[in-house]
């Protein structure tokens, strides 16, 4: 994996921030984990949802090194950073730097470089099944991040409104349809309530992929100008490939709404994240598409349950199954204009025409794990045609998430998924690849593989057991089962991990 010669700089000039006098911050850790499963793939949740560490075509054997030296957040400058070291033994084996980054603040304002392990779009923390933004189902994008990560409080508000949000600037890898491009993430939340024991939250992210090598229309707009045009979300100039009319490069956002409250000794969070393409997802014209959760910290007063979590994914509409743009001259079948449906609609979520790889980053989904990739499908046949060419075959989902975490004894932690996925496809597929489609009566949509939908369970429980005298020490296990139409087998994960905090 190929990193940009400056952050590669830094990387270089990180280690010295390990030598500082100041060792309390100090954190150090080395875990050697193995996964093996009834079939060489890998059960879902052994590979998803872990920093795209996994290989999930074979069994793997990995080592992981890490270290980092946080900020002091009592200081108005801190100075930080961190490295981990990944060898993993497997069909595609690899050695990479899963994380590795400096950072510093001034106040509230932090400034990062490099590869570093970040989430955006708010959730309920490890129990998700992952943000529809940005989540922890891929190795993270090196980037540039000047940011406001936490809540902070607005001037004149008495703390009854607070704001937090980030900027980035990233380099996507070569290994894609489109090489070389940039990626520019940035997002706003502002929450009100202060300490009054409920706060409400609205926020926008923000991601677009632009730029690069295609190789059917060379190299991509990339200036200043363009990136000018990237950050609004505004149509290319003229002469740019497929962006004179749609906004200039390959857009995704969310919406996030949500609501915390302290009941008693319990926390309930509930919150909404509305998934969107282009204008007619942003202005609601997908209806209720995205992802919704309920999630409740302490809901008894036993430790065996600690957080529990439920959440509902559906991406159905996608505005419709209209054209997205008027195409000329219609089909004689058709009675009127897009037959009747709004253009705008066929929002295919996370996959793009011209950056074919989409939402995707090494070979995985950059959100929600849950929108099925070709490479996913290929598991299972890897002669089904899709009709399509892009990089997600199943985007039209409808998912349940149940989520359970507790403590057993005060030295074991357990952690417990049940998920319930039906796959519908894509529009595309639906339609058989044709402009027209669903709405062409000669078409026997029977024949798509997604018509009728394909269901799928994933099952987890994961362990973590520290021995009472050394502390320091962890050992992990994990069982995975996958049942359905698609999937059926079964994996498990053990691991040591060895802590040093100082």
């Amino acid at each position: 994996m190929k990193l940009p010669t400056t952050l590669l700089l830094c990387l270089l000039l990180s280690p010295s921030l390990f030598a500082q006098k100041d060792t309390l911050r100090f954190n150090a850790n080395i875990s050697a984990i193995s996964t093996v499963g009834t079939s060489k793939d890998q059960s879902f949740w052994l590979t998803h949802n872990r920093w795209g560490m996994f290989d999930d075509a074979s069994a793997n054997g990995l080592a992981l090194f890490s270290t980092s030296y946080g900020l002091n957040k009592t200081k108005l400058f801190s100075i930080g950073g961190g490295i981990d070291l990944v060898a993993r033994a497997s069909s595609n084996s690899s050695a990479y730097i899963q994380q590795g980054y400096i950072e510093a603040k001034f106040g509230f304002i932090h400034f990062e470089t490099g590869r570093k392990q970040s989430t955006y779009g708010i959730t309920f923390g490890d129990l998700s099944s992952g943000s529809l933004a940005i989540s922890n189902n891929s190795v993270p994008i090196p980037r540039i991040v000047l940011s406001v990560p936490d809540f902070y409080d607005v001037p004149f508000t008495k703390g009854y409104l607070e704001f937090r949000g980030h900027f980035a600037h990233g380099w996507l890898d070569n290994d894609r349809y489109v090489k070389d491009a940039f990626f520019h993430d940035k997002s706003f939340h502002i929450q009100a309530g202060g300490d009054i024991g409920i706060n409400v939250y609205w926020g926008l992210t923000h991601i677009a992929i632009w730029g690069g090598n295609s190789p059917v229309d060379g190299k991509l707009s990339s200036s200043l100008s363009d990136f000018l045009r990237v950050m609004i979300a505004k149509e290319g100039p003229d002469g740019s490939p497929a962006n004179e009319v749609n906004a200039l490069g390959f857009h995704t956002g969310v919406w996030d709404w949500g609501v915390k409250a302290k009941i008693g000794k319990s926390s309930l969070h509930l919150y909404y994240q509305h998934l969107f393409t282009d204008g007619s997802g942003q202005s609601y014209k997908n209806k209720l598409d995205g992802l919704w959760g309920l999630g409740i910290k302490d809901p008894l007063p036993t430790r065996a349950v600690t957080e529990v979590l439920y959440e509902f994914l559906y991406t159905m509409h996608q505005s419709g199954p209209g054209l997205s743009d008027p195409h000329g001259t219609q089909p004689g079948f058709l009675d009127g204009p897009n037959n009747g449906y709004r253009y705008g609609g066929r929002d295919n979520y996370y996959n793009n025409g011209m950056y074919r790889s989409g939402h995707s980053y090494l070979g995985m989904s950059l959100g929600t794990p849950f929108f099925m990739t070709q490479k996913q499908l290929d598991k299972f046949d890897p002669n089904i045609n899709t009709y399509s060419s892009v990089y997600f075959v199943s985007n039209r989902n409808i998912a349940h998430h149940f989520a359970v975490k507790g403590e057993v004894t005060n030295n074991l932690n357990y952690k417990f998924f049940a998920s319930y996925v039906r796959y519908f496809g894509t529009y595309t597929g639906l339609n058989m690849g044709q402009l027209w489609g669903s709405l062409d009566p000669d078409l026997n949509q029977e024949d798509y593989f997604f018509n009728p939908a394909q269901k799928q369970w994933y099952f987890m429980l994961e362990t973590s057991w520290t021995i009472k005298n050394i502390k320091n020490i962890t050992f992990h296990s994990t069982l995975a089962v996958d049942k359905g139409q698609l999937f059926n087998n079964a994996g498990i994960m053990v691991g040591l991990s060895w802590n040093i905090n100082r």
